[in-house]
């Protein structure tokens, strides 16, 4: 048996190896094709429009307190479209649309253009439209369909939360500076919603958000541009939360966050976005600023709003305490 098996493994050596052949094609390394020279890559294309749609969505929030940034808005937007000529218009008071903001050449020689016209909504409320229109001889491509279609949701958001709290600004129990809720306005819903928490048994939770060194903005920029930074402050805040949230100024360079059925470890993941947004966001002349803040819950804080209140008061002194820039609840530091 032992004979008949070295046998059988003699002959299998004995069989010669031969090379697997494939084609020169196949062997060969498939390489992507080199970029044509003066020809931006697809890619950074789309990553150059996405920013630049951006940039104009935070200039939309700024032109209140810079009247400058609205014109930088509209070449934002021409320049991401690769389109002659960009306007906006809003909805009035009677709904009807009406002109705001423009930029590029009017067509006068006679050219046919590609021309698009996108409205632009803030949940189902129709804020305004966006007109676009194109190069003579251009057409719209898929990669600038899409951007147009991610744009028409980030601009009516923006535009919308604009026109909102330019509009409520003088109203009864509103701050008259960002047109937010007043600190009377804010505990008054917060004892409603705690009541109502209590009532069904859902969780409601506070925020108080503080910018960091505002005293020092005002004393190296002067008043007006502190003041534009709080309306502005206001405008992204509003933005980053859902329509069911509350924003309130509660006093000087302080906010209210009001978050109804949220817990207090998402109201703490809340408030560390939030207060992310506003350091990422690009504020006229001062740059880039940073914000603490204190989170509190019921029932884990307190049973009343007047309780709730007080302890995110308590934690964002802690914040402050702690090296400012941070999120705070009165017994455990959040997420850095």
């Amino acid at each position: 048996m032992s004979g008949e098996r070295n046998s059988r493994r003699a002959r299998v050596r004995a069989v010669p190896k031969v090379a697997a052949v494939r084609p020169a094609a196949l062997r060969e390394r498939r390489s992507d094709p080199a970029p044509t020279p003066g020809i931006e890559p697809a890619p950074a294309r789309r990553r150059r429009a996405s920013h630049l749609m951006w940039s104009a969505c935070e200039s939309i929030l700024s032109a209140p307190s810079d009247p400058g940034s609205l014109r930088r808005a509209m070449v934002a937007l021409q320049r991401a479209f690769d389109c002659e000529s960009v306007s906006i218009h809003v909805a009035g008071a009677t709904g009807e649309l009406e002109p705001w903001s423009a930029s590029g050449p009017a067509a006068v020689d006679g050219k046919l253009r590609a021309v698009m016209s996108v409205p632009l909504f803030r949940g189902d409320e129709r804020v305004g439209a966006l007109d676009l229109v194109g190069k003579p001889g251009c057409r719209w491509s898929p990669d600038q369909v899409g951007l147009i279609r991610t744009a028409s949701g980030a601009l009516g958001a923006a535009l919308g939360v604009r026109i909102e709290l330019l509009r409520l600004r003088h109203l009864p129990g509103r701050d008259t500076l960002t047109g937010l809720p007043d600190g009377a306005a804010f505990r008054t819903r917060l004892s409603e919603e705690v009541a109502r928490a209590r009532r069904h048994g859902v969780p409601v939770s506070v925020v108080t958000l503080d910018i960091d060194r505002f005293g020092g903005i005002n004393e190296k920029y002067g008043r007006p541009t502190g003041d534009a930074t709080l309306t502005e402050t206001g405008l992204v805040l509003r933005l980053a939360l859902r329509d069911s949230d509350i924003v309130a100024r509660l006093g000087g360079n302080v906010f209210g966050l009001l978050l109804p059925e949220t817990d207090l470890d998402s109201a703490v993941r809340c408030a560390e976005r939030v207060r992310r947004q506003i350091e990422e966001h690009r504020f006229p002349r001062i740059g880039r600023i940073t914000a603490s803040a204190g989170v509190s819950s019921c029932p884990v804080d307190g049973a009343d709003g007047l309780a709730l209140l007080d302890q995110a008061e308590r934690a964002l002194g802690l914040a402050k305490k702690n090296g400012r820039r941070r999120v705070r609840t009165t017994d455990r530091l959040s997420i850095q």
